[in-house]
């Protein structure tokens, strides 16, 4: 057929029509995240998002690009870090990239980092796609496969949370097996060093992709020498050559360098921030790796009796779960919550119940066993290679750092792998068995999960109104806080409204990002701290000279002459609680006044103040549960609680301690309150029901 226009035709070649559906499908991660109020989620990892914005926020050449959370006045004029360099700088530097346009507008930099976030998991999915369309040469099977392994629940829960750990990690790992494909089928060496070095600026996660591969690729090279060999002599000699030789080796000592030199980079900032006086031993980024990889024992006490068995069955599951579409499961997903991310803790962890991890496990080693052989000799040697290297890679990253993925259930994104084989060597099958038409019936299925699957998390977890609202109000007003105070040191006064948790009060990492650039100081001695500091922060408002924002709601501004108002504040408060009678006594009297349990003590010293203090409810009706919103455990008698640091809660003044712990907005049956050290319980006190 003839036409005016012949270069129009290549433009819908059909094999092009996989791409646009795939693309149509990431289309709605966009158009169900344009929400301010989505920053405060009634879900875990609001603070990691705050953590990653704070830290993106002081990325800046006038603090020599360190990586911190937060300041503090120190004994001379500099400033005291507190860092925080886990990870490489290349993730936050990409943050700090979508944030900077927006200068102090909280609310939009907000978004736009999870907009950058949402960006880099739609990129992942792309050259997921890409890869597996190489790989198994059938465009559909990738677009089916892709979509598949990207719609399940971990995928969705944390594709728009800000952190390097999440999308920019999971970018990071699918650029570099991307390059992978691309070396094993075109020999391209360069550009996967190129890659690798980019990952390795992004994120941690690259050398559990890497380590299969460079397993894989460089026992295939020495077992070819092996068979080219007559005498034993001969054979050993020319295996052990292969691998000296093999490109394969070359990348793993390149990839291992480039990695020392970005953690080095990370130690240098730290050791310069603490003054060079720090041993290395010291540093937080040393102390990180020895309690991500079990090697603190001190530190990782609590996890010596979670047995190997249990976390198997953990991971295991997690597999189970990565490898389905949210549609498929959310009808659990309360049940799966549980399974994936219970409280890991001595007294606590169980992980998943015997008999459902046996039969995720069952399931897994059935499904993979019967789709390799079947699959199998559809692919060429090199590409299983690439197809073990996806299957391997969560286990790689989950095994050596167990004591960090059985507490984070966000490191079931690099499962990813798994679904991403066993569904394009399933397809494979399908195709050779039925045909093509199947395997587009399939992946439409796919497609159709995946946009459900979007909506449903977003309708799970869209942020409560009543909620989002005044935090978002907080919002607005901290950005004309920050533009008095920035770069100034502010004193942070604990409130002594009952309800200022449930009311929208910023928690530790948000109040850290909503002040970043201002020394924040939070002592217990807030007289003897307010002389050193150049404005108080607190949710108490006192009519006075002092206060510097008038037109607040929630969150108010003094300058330091105001310390004497509110220290007058605090005399009343606590006269008034004192006055009643305390509903349990013991090394603190706990009142319950005004919808608030309050924790007092005179006398009071600093080395009578607790570091922290843990209250556990039991409610009368376990359906109430969730209730307060702070970090809480759940327990299996149907109780919550949670275990907060003093500091952030109670102020030491004029001999007397005061903290306040907001009371649960449910009926209980009874509450435990006191202290822990070690495990031991120094303290306890029980409060009847009301």
């Amino acid at each position: 057929m003839e036409t005016d226009h012949p270069d129009l035709l290549p433009r819908f070649r059909p094999e092009r029509l996989t791409l646009w559906l795939l693309l149509l499908a990431l289309s709605t991660l966009f158009l169900c995240s344009f929400d301010k109020g989505y920053f405060y989620r009634p879900v875990p990892n609001n603070w990691n998002t705050a953590l990653n914005l704070t830290i993106a926020e002081h990325l800046s050449p006038g603090h020599g690009f360190r990586l911190f959370v937060g300041l503090r006045p120190g004994p001379g004029d500099a400033p005291e870090y507190k860092m925080y360099s886990r990870f490489p700088v290349g993730g936050y530097a990409l943050i700090k990239l979508a944030i900077l346009p927006f200068g102090n507008d909280l609310s939009a930099s907000i978004l736009a980092a999870r907009m950058l976030m949402l960006l880099l998991f739609s990129a992942a999915a792309l050259l997921a796609f890409h890869s597996l369309a190489r790989i198994t040469s059938r465009r559909w099977i990738a677009l089916a496969a892709t979509l598949a392994a990207f719609s399940s629940f971990y995928m969705l829960f944390y594709g728009d949370v800000v952190s390097v750990e999440m999308s920019v990690d999971l970018f990071a790992v699918m650029l570099v097996f991307h390059g992978m494909v691309v070396f094993v089928q075109e020999g391209r060496f360069r550009q996967l060093l190129a890659r690798t070095c980019v990952a390795l600026l992004l994120g941690w996660h690259v050398y559990a992709f890497l380590l299969p591969f460079l397993i894989l690729g460089t026992a295939s090279e020495a077992v070819r020498a092996w068979k080219d060999g007559t005498a034993l002599w001969r054979r050993v000699r020319s295996a052990a050559g292969a691998v000296l030789r093999s490109r394969y080796m070359a990348l793993g000592v390149f990839a291992l360098l480039f990695g020392a030199a970005v953690l080095g980079f990370n130690f240098a900032n730290e050791y310069a921030a603490f003054g060079g006086e720090t041993r290395v031993t010291e540093l937080p980024s040393f102390k990180s790796m020895l309690k991500r990889t079990g090697l603190d024992q001190e530190r990782n006490s609590k996890f010596d009796s979670v047995s190997w068995l249990i976390f198997l069955q953990q991971q295991f599951f997690r597999v189970f779960v990565a490898s389905v579409p949210f549609v498929l499961t959310d009808w659990g997903i309360d049940l799966l919550e549980w399974f994936s991310s219970a409280p890991f803790s001595a007294s606590v962890f169980s992980g998943p119940p015997l008999w459902v991890s046996l039969l995720a496990l069952l399931m897994v080693m059935v499904a993979s066993t019967t789709v390799v052989r079947l699959a199998g000799p559809l692919l060429a040697r090199r590409r299983r290679m690439l197809v073990a290297t996806l299957a391997l890679s969560g286990f790689f990253w989950a095994l050596p750092m167990r004591h960090n993925a059985a507490g984070n259930p966000h490191e079931a994104l690099y499962y990813v792998g798994v679904p991403l084989a066993s569904y394009s060597l399933l397809l494979l099958c399908v195709h050779k068995r039925w045909g093509h038409g199947p395997v587009v019936g399939l992946a439409v299925a796919a497609l159709l999960a995946f946009v459900v699957s979007t909506f449903q998390m977003n309708h799970r977890w869209r942020p409560d109104a009543r909620a989002a609202e005044p935090q978002q109000a907080a919002l607005v007003e901290f950005e004309t806080i920050r533009e008095t105070t920035q770069g100034k040191v502010v004193l942070l006064l604990e409130s002594v409204k009952p309800d200022w948790s449930r009311r929208g009060e910023p928690l530790r990492h948000e109040r850290n990002y909503q002040l970043a650039g201002s020394v924040l100081t939070q002592p217990l001695d807030k007289e003897a701290a307010a002389r050193a500091a150049d404005f108080l922060l607190t949710r108490d408002r006192v009519e006075s000279d002092a206060l510097l924002t008038p037109g607040n709601e929630r969150v108010f501004l003094y300058d330091s002459a105001g310390m004497d108002d509110l220290m007058e504040l605090y005399r009343t408060t606590y006269q008034r609680v004192v006055s009643g009678e305390p509903v349990a006594r013991s090394h603190f009297d706990v009142y319950l006044v005004d919808g608030a349990l309050f924790h007092v003590r005179e006398p009071c010293v600093r080395e009578d103040v607790p570091r922290g203090v843990f209250v556990e409810v039991t409610p009368e009706d376990p359906k109430d549960l969730p209730g307060w919103g702070l970090p809480r455990w759940h327990r299996g008698d149907g109780s919550e609680g949670f275990f907060i640091t003093f500091r952030r809660i109670g102020v030491l003044f004029e001999g007397k301690c005061m903290a306040i712990l907001p009371f649960p907005d449910y009926p209980v049956s009874g509450i435990r309150t006191g202290q822990t050290k070690a495990g031991r319980v120094l303290w306890e006190a029980r409060i009847p029901a009301r």
